[in-house]
């Protein structure tokens, strides 16, 4: 339903600006430290098997605590979660900055994670109180849109810049300045509305089980910890038992997937981010691995992807309100599908430009078609008391969707790549080989993101019936 009265003042636009710029620092920070891992390793002498948990301890905590940051912003105020977030996330990067061993900057690491599982959902669920359903939400949803199109190659980009100029550090100590600055901005800009819910119980039993859940399954898919895998999987099994048979005031509410584009929503997501999450690390790879290319020229290759994505999501919007929501969904997964597809027969000698920027290209245009109407339909017709815990839902299925996607893609490229070897490949052909391989089964995720979007959403304008 469009929403005439709504008028759009600068109280509204420097609220979206914080929350956006909220976004941004936690999640360029998923990806930043990427680049940077060689010039991290030598310095605090990790070894091998260890530098994973520069990006293992973010992921983590971030995943595992989600719904508990989404539950806890329902109940004591969003706004005073968002700051406390931003708070803790400031503090835990300059310990990550001045970090003198390894052991140091993991913590660090997971503090980040854990107080960016309180600042994420909370911007979303911020986004539905201010913005009422219809155009105002649809284009602040387009600037929080663009600001998630933006971190991830943002945070490529940053990492090669800082770790090849004043060195890795700095990719921590610029969140210092950058995090003061949103506890003030935000404290007084954004509303307090509904701060704090009295009255109101908390399931601390399933809010363990889920946050130890999803942890775990996180961690055993980014270590191959298969028993673990099914640990995960037995505790979010009862969670759900335990939810709707036991808690009186449940963590989740289940009744949210019985809306139809709600589950549709979070479904897709799982699968895009699979696909998306394994482009980034795979492609990562291949250009440093096989073509040989640095931190900083990996890092501005995604510049062009980014930047199509960005006027791809302001484009999303505008086809959802003539077309519904299933046509548009479909149609950016299959231009995203269209785009990998190439990149399958790419080759070691493999130009940047066209071979690898051009699909990426294309990929991007997909993928930021889907951001808005992906997002819109996840918290359409739900309460504003259940907005933080859907916010949440729909992050905690995007980093498991990437943590699955990137698990499985890695290993069936690592395992193709091993028997080109053994049969005598040459290494960087073997390697193409194994990226080629993941990036047709990242094609046919995004094709089965399309037929997901023909299944769950009813073909008309209205994304949330």
């Amino acid at each position: 339903m469009e929403t005439r009265e709504f008028v759009w003042t600068r109280g509204h636009v420097v609220a979206l600006v914080a929350l956006c710029l909220a976004q941004v620092l936690d999640a360029v920070d998923s990806t930043v430290v990427n680049v940077a891992l060689p010039a991290i390793k030598d310095e605090l002498a990790f070894s091998a098997a260890d530098l994973s948990w520069v990006v293992n301890a973010y992921m983590v905590p971030f995943g595992g605590f989600l719904l508990l940051g989404g539950r806890l912003g329902d109940l004591l105020g969003h706004r005073r979660v968002l700051v406390g977030g931003i708070a803790l996330f400031t503090g835990a990067s300059l310990v990550a900055g001045l970090a003198p061993s390894a052991g140091v900057l993991v913590g660090g690491r997971a503090v980040q994670g854990l107080a960016a599982a309180l600042v994420a959902p909370m911007t979303l669920a911020m986004i539905t109180l201010i913005f009422p359903e219809g155009r105002p939400r649809s284009r602040a949803l387009a600037v929080w849109g663009t600001a998630t199109a933006v971190s991830s190659a943002l945070g490529l980009v940053a990492g090669g810049l800082l770790a090849d100029g004043p060195g890795w550090r700095w990719i921590f100590f610029i969140n210092v300045p950058v995090g003061v600055l949103l506890v003030v901005v935000a404290g007084r800009v954004l509303p307090a509305r509904g701060e704090p819910r009295s009255g109101r119980g908390f399931d601390v039993v399933g809010a363990a089980i889920v946050t130890v859940g999803v942890g775990l399954l996180i961690y055993a898919v980014l270590r191959a910890e298969w028993w673990l895998l099914l640990v995960g999987a037995a505790l979010l099994g009862y969670f759900a038992v335990h939810e709707n048979a036991v808690a009186r005031r449940p963590v989740v509410d289940f009744r949210l997937f019985r809306i139809r584009s709600v589950a549709g929503a979070n479904l897709i997501q799982v699968v895009r981010a699979s696909a998306l999450f394994g482009l980034f690390y795979l492609a990562t790879l291949f250009m440093q691995e096989v073509l040989g290319f640095s931190a900083l020229v990996t890092g501005l290759a995604y510049v062009p992807m980014t930047v199509v994505m960005v006027g791809a999501s302001w484009l999303g919007p505008l086809l959802v309100r003539r077309l519904g929501a299933r046509p548009v969904l479909a149609f950016g997964a299959l231009v995203a599908a269209a785009g990998l597809l190439p990149l399958a027969w790419i080759s070691p000698d493999a130009g940047l430009l066209v071979s690898l920027i051009v699909p990426m290209v294309v990929v991007g245009v997909g993928h930021g078609i889907m951001i808005v109407p992906l997002t819109d339909a996840a918290l359409s017709g739900v309460p504003s008391s259940e907005s933080g815990v859907a916010a949440a839902v729909l992050n905690v299925s995007a980093q498991l969707g990437g943590a699955l996607g990137l698990a499985v893609l890695a290993t069936a490229a690592a395992a193709r790549a091993d028997d080109r070897l053994q049969s005598g490949t040459p290494l960087s052909a073997a390697l193409t080989d194994g990226y080629g391989l993941a990036f047709v089964l990242s094609a046919v995720l995004m094709a089965l993101c399309a037929a997901l979007a023909i299944t769950f959403f009813p073909g008309r304008k209205d994304p949330a019936a």
